[in-house]
């Protein structure tokens, strides 16, 4: 039988008795329409978060947690290394324009300006981790002229674009907002001097494979269900990264601040603690953050909207239950 009708003898057109014939059920005909006029509301409200979260958000590059993994444990690179990897893969273009270092107005970044982008002083220093991108194939070349050299990015360690359905399958995918990851590295204090040091960033690029995709919070087996995710305490993480102390841990961890604001926040009860890790710099869910989560990061988007020209109380700025 189909939904919303129900068999009935009733007369036709001349009068006659037919069998056969439906009517509809009124009453199951309003409670589908109610289910579907719900789905279809709460559907369009999911967009219209998304929507907001991402303009907040602003672009992101996808890299794979199974490669984070794998620069974790390349003894190649030093951490500091390995934060600038992730720092210029903020700069990769789509994948159908080449996979190009592009600055975001579209010019090109060459090898000649490549050093005075990563903010490296020693040029000794800078060549020794640009023949390291070359070697391992993270970097290649495009030799236009002796000052005209392009640089190729290694879609396995960044990407922009559609990710194959493998990868959203098993869960494989982070996304690391732009704006947000360069703001970390780029940011000076009042002196003109560096906030962050790359070192010190590589705490937040190291754990970013243990973050579960629906809660933004450390967990064991992060592609597990919410409901049998393990989240990793402080002494727990700790000993996976080599800390002989999770204090120590802690304070890496705190250090890390977005303009002031936090990057990390530890939430805790008498049985467990989460980390959680601030949505609005890296993110793993392909709809927008939960509103519980957004309570803990809510002066980052109150920031993130008056820096787009935004006016109002906080209160106006951002509304946690639509977002």
């Amino acid at each position: 039988m189909a939904m919303g009708i129900i068999p009935a003898i009733m007369p036709d057109e001349n009068g006659e008795i037919v069998n056969g014939r439906f009517v509809p059920d009124n009453e199951q005909y309003i409670i589908s329409s109610k289910e579907k006029e719900a789905n279809k509301k709460a559907y369009l409200r999911g967009k219209e978060n998304k929507e907001l979260f991402e303009e907040l958000a602003g672009r992101f590059t996808f890299t794979l947690s199974s490669t984070i993994n794998e620069l974790n444990q390349d003894q190649r690179f030093t951490p500091a290394e390995k934060t600038r990897i992730m720092y210029l893969g903020t700069y990769v273009t789509y994948q159908e324009q080449g996979s190009y270092l592009r600055h975001d107005n579209g010019n090109f970044i060459l090898k000649n300006r490549l050093q005075e982008l990563l903010e490296i002083k020693n040029k000794k220093e800078f060549y020794n981790f640009y023949n390291k991108l070359v070697k391992t194939g993270i970097l290649s070349e495009e030799i236009e002229g002796k000052s005209k050299i392009y640089l190729k990015w290694n879609s396995k360690y960044h990407f922009k674009g559609s990710p194959s359905a493998s990868a959203q399958k098993e869960k494989n995918l982070i996304k690391t907002f732009d704006k947000q990851v360069r703001e970390l590295y780029k940011e000076k204090n009042e002196k003109g001097k560096a906030v962050h040091t790359p070192n010190n960033l590589y705490t937040l690029f190291m754990v970013l494979p243990y973050i579960h995709p629906e809660a933004n919070i450390l967990c064991k087996h992060p592609e597990n269900d919410l409901n049998k995710c393990e989240p990793l305490t402080l002494p727990e993480l700790a000993e996976m990264f080599g800390f002989s102390r999770s204090n120590d841990l802690k304070k890496k961890l705190f250090k890390v601040m977005l303009k002031g604001l936090p990057v990390f926040t530890i939430q805790q009860n008498a049985f467990v603690s989460h980390i959680l890790v601030n949505p609005f710099v890296v993110c793993r869910s392909s709809k927008a953050p939960n509103p519980a989560l957004l309570v803990h990061f809510r002066d980052t988007a109150v920031r993130l909207m008056t820096k787009q020209g935004l006016t109002g109380t906080p209160d106006e700025l951002l509304t946690l239950n639509k977002i």
